[in-house]
């Protein structure tokens, strides 16, 4: 594999009919699916995954990293750069579908100019949960003018590519996030802060196959909150400002309404609101409050633990 320029690595864990698909989409790459590595690490899945990885005989120039335990994606994306040849990086969630010139259009690009790319990420049109679907096809990049030169904070890794240079000078995804969200956050804010450009294209397209009910989006927040968020302010002290974790700190008759606006009194009622909408269509300022509510409630959870020890 000396000649090969890109590698692409997809984490994958418990996904397996998922991983099938992106599997696909990567064969039907153009002008064949031998120009690039695949390297794919089943993060210590209990579905079958490694023995179809390990018996598998398609077209990909594949390398396989099969953990024995569950790491977390920041450890499962390191172990499959480390294994990575090529002086390119396209990083995949496991669970995408894109077309037949997404491998190529990334390469092409990279040849250009050496930058971190942010590709788009859409939901499968078919999927549940439309209204929160089309909230999370809005945030981060897609909120600001094509061109520009993304804040670390809007660094995603689920479809991203990136000189390996890069990525290894920065030493790679941190791997003291162990839940879900934060070591993306991490390392964008690292990648801007020595003094690389992140940039969005988004004429460069991947297809989630699944999107998260709102309830386990929720849940998912607060576990951020709770287990990321103390880890990146710690290391990136400027992002409580920026994660308005200070929103509702202060005195004064305005933060006692906001400390009400954060109470169970109104976040039962708006999640329950929320719910019933996002089979059809809710206001973005809902989504907005509910992902917020729960990750602040997440990070002061771990905070008042921690003071009580």
């Amino acid at each position: 594999m000396s000649n090969i320029e890109i590698s692409v690595i997809v984490p994958t864990y418990n996904a397996l009919s998922l991983l099938k698909r992106t599997i696909v989409s990567l064969e039907n790459q153009l002008p064949d699916s031998r120009f690039f590595q695949t390297v794919i690490v089943d993060d210590g899945s209990s579905d079958g995954t490694g023995e179809f990885l390990r018996k598998y005989s398609g077209s990909l120039r594949l390398t396989t990293v099969i953990k024995d335990k569950n790491c977390g994606r920041a450890a499962a994306r390191n172990a499959g750069v480390k294994a990575a040849l090529g002086r390119i990086l396209l990083l995949i969630d496991g669970d995408m579908e894109f077309d037949h010139r997404l491998v190529a259009s990334h390469l092409n690009e990279q040849n250009k100019r050496e930058i971190t790319l942010l590709g788009k990420v859409v939901y499968k049109n078919t999927l549940q949960c439309r209204g929160y679907r089309r909230y999370i096809e809005t945030r981060g990049a897609n909120k600001l003018p094509i061109g520009n030169a993304l804040p670390g904070r809007y660094f995603l890794s689920g479809h991203v590519s990136m000189p390996k240079h890069i990525f290894d000078s920065l030493g790679g995804f941190d791997e003291g996030f162990k839940a879900h969200g934060g070591e993306d956050l991490d390392l964008g804010v690292r990648i801007t802060a020595a003094g690389y450009k992140i940039e969005y294209l988004p004429d460069l397209i991947t297809t989630h196959l699944h999107v998260r009910k709102l309830n386990r989006a929720l849940q998912v927040a607060k576990e951020y909150g709770y287990s990321s968020i103390p880890i990146l302010v710690k290391k990136h002290p400027e992002l409580i400002r920026e994660l308005r974790l200070d929103w509702d700190r202060g005195i004064g008759l305005s933060n006692i309404l906001k400390k009400f606006i954060l109470s169970l009194v109104v976040y039962y009622p708006l999640r329950t609101i929320g719910n019933l909408l996002n089979g059809f269509a809710a206001p973005a300022i809902l989504y907005d409050y509910l992902i917020f509510r729960s990750y602040h409630s997440g990070y002061y959870q771990a905070i008042f633990k921690q003071k009580a020890k």
